[in-house]
């Protein structure tokens, strides 16, 4: 048989598979060649279809990846589409139309230029727009005089707020008074005040039992002296209504017992409950100074309306400013489905007014915020001493429950554990019973009895004894044996006499040591006892100069005690 290996036909296979990297170089027979050929053939069909699959695979990866952008770019389109459709319905209204002028005119008196004012057309059920046509004439009256009218602004301005109080009295009032704030307007602001200390403490738009922000405020700022004296005592009789310090619950109790407890405290240092007294004293004894009352300027501040330069001068009051805004920019009722419509889509990735301060957003209950004003160091002292008015009846109370718990703490005891058990210790002793356990105990660890000296001479009388009968028999060899076997007893009756000294002296330290113990514990109960007691006296004195910073209780007059 030819070698065809070396025939030309083969030679071009034979280049192919060695420069393949998949068969070997070198063959004998043809069946191994047509072998090693046909897998090659199948491994390059595995290879094909693999890179197939591949393909295919990444094909449908950027179909879907196109897919679902297009999905995501039709959703974003038909939510702008109907975003912007909601939003030319909202413009159709007039109650937006009108909120336009109003913004424009308040926008203008806060950058400082002359606003025109056209009026502002009265829309049915809708506050906002004979409040802003009976208030703001007058500001512009003021800055702008020029464009007085002839009319009598005043009967106007009677005229609108009554209509307005008629549609929303509190929001009506809220915006006179944020208004006054802002533009300097003292008649404004005592009108609206008077007025809105009559109302609810949660201004009808609170949760149940909260105060609202913007009663919060004017509280506050009543209580600073802002609104004049007539105002102060107004929000005190008020708020001495509405604080009643029997409808506290034990959880609300339990809150004024740990602000008084951990009053001054830091994470660094704890005081004890004289040092928190005596802190708490002069916290309230504090002379009020002369409160610096946010200044009302004839502006608002650029932040609220736009990146405009205000005029120089100090800052606005910043929390009414943000509620005049707030409400000039708050839908009316018809437009509010409207509005919550629009808020779903929200097209745009973030909202202007997420970050403003709402007048209806709850600032904590009337308790919370009297105890509030009366703990922290940094509210100012006129707010201090309204809430440490209201709070006297609290206070003493809880004093009293404090005091009462002093000196009730039981004997002081200190425990001594020895050999597992566990000694009492009093500054008056301790319990024998208690001890008598440890001392057996250690008895039962420490035992051992003394060798008997009468068995032992016996013994050994006896060993001598034989000894002596071998001696007399002639036996050298048993007596000398039975010598030398006597000194074995003598030698264990000296070992074991040893063993139990040492066992009795180690038993007596042992209860040398218990007794130190139960000594020096008595000590520590005794001195513990006593700076307990020092401790109770400091507490003590400490109440009472606690109580001396209290207001006076009232007493009771001629008429009550007839009653």
């Amino acid at each position: 048989m030819s070698d065809s290996y070396s025939s030309n036909d083969n030679s071009s296979y034979s280049e192919y598979w060695s420069s393949s990297d998949v068969l070997p170089t070198w063959y004998w027979t043809e069946a191994g060649r047509e072998r090693a050929q046909e897998q090659a053939i199948e491994q390059q069909r595995a290879r094909t279809r693999r890179l197939e699959r591949e393909r295919r695979a990444a094909e449908a990866e950027l179909a879907e990846r196109i897919s679902s952008t297009a999905s995501l770019m039709n959703s974003r389109l038909d939510t702008v589409i109907q975003w912007t459709e909601l939003r030319f319905q909202q413009l159709e209204f007039d109650e937006y139309q009108a909120r336009k002028e109003i913004r424009n005119t308040v926008r203008a008196l806060a950058e400082g230029r002359d606003p025109v004012l056209h009026g502002f057309d009265d829309v049915p059920g809708y506050w906002l727009p004979p409040a802003a046509a009976a208030v703001l004439p007058l500001v512009l009256r003021d800055r702008v005089p020029q464009q007085r009218t002839a009319g009598n602004s005043f009967a106007d301005l009677k005229t609108g707020l009554e209509a307005a109080r008629e549609r929303d009295a509190v929001r009506a009032e809220l915006f006179s008074l944020a208004v006054g704030r802002c533009f300097d307007q003292p008649a404004f602001i005592d009108a609206a005040v008077l007025r809105l200390l009559t109302e609810p403490s949660d201004l009808g738009v609170a949760e149940p039992g909260q105060v609202a922000a913007g009663w919060r405020t004017l509280w506050e700022q009543a209580a600073l002296g802002a609104f004049g004296p007539s105002a102060e005592a107004q929000i005190a009789s008020l708020l001495r209504e509405r604080f009643d310090a029997q409808s506290l619950d034990e959880a609300a109790l339990a809150s004024w017992d740990t602000a008084i407890a951990d009053f001054g405290a830091t994470e660094a240092r704890r005081l004890t409950p004289a040092e928190a007294y005596e802190a708490l004293a002069a916290h309230f004894a504090a002379e009020p100074d002369a409160p610096a009352l946010p200044a009302d300027e004839a502006s608002l501040s650029a932040s609220a309306y736009g990146e405009v330069s205000a005029p120089s001068g100090p800052a606005p009051d910043a929390a009414w400013r943000s509620y005049l805004q707030e409400l000039i920019e708050e839908p009316s009722p018809a437009e509010l489905p409207l509005v919550l419509r629009m808020a779903e889509f929200n097209p745009l990735p973030e909202r202007r007014e997420g970050d403003r301060r709402s007048w209806t957003a709850p600032a904590g209950t009337v308790a919370d915020l009297v105890r509030r004003d009366l703990f922290d160091p940094e509210t100012p002292v006129p707010l201090r001493r309204l809430a440490l008015d209201l709070a006297a009846p609290v206070l003493r109370s809880r004093l009293d429950h404090r005091e009462a718990s002093l000196g009730t703490t039981e004997k002081v005891t200190v425990n001594v554990r020895r050999r597992g058990e566990t000694i009492g210790v009093t500054r008056d002793g301790h319990d024998p019973e208690q001890f008598a356990a440890v001392e057996r105990r250690i008895d039962a660890a420490f035992a051992a009895v003394a060798p008997s000296t009468a068995v032992t001479a016996s013994f050994v009388a006896g060993i001598g004894a034989f000894a002596v009968l071998m001696l007399v028999l002639g036996q050298w060899f048993l007596a000398a044996l039975c010598a030398a076997a006597a000194v074995i007893p003598l030698w264990k009756h000296r070992t074991d006499a040893a063993k139990a000294a040492q066992q009795n002296v180690r038993r007596d330290d042992q209860l040398a040591d218990v007794r130190a113990a139960l000594l020096k514990a008595r000590k520590d109960a005794e001195l513990e006892e006593r700076t307990e007691t020092e401790r109770d006296i400091a507490t003590r004195q400490a109440l009472k100069r606690l109580r001396s910073a209290l207001p006076a209780e009232p007493r009771p007059n001629v008429l009550s005690e007839s009653r």
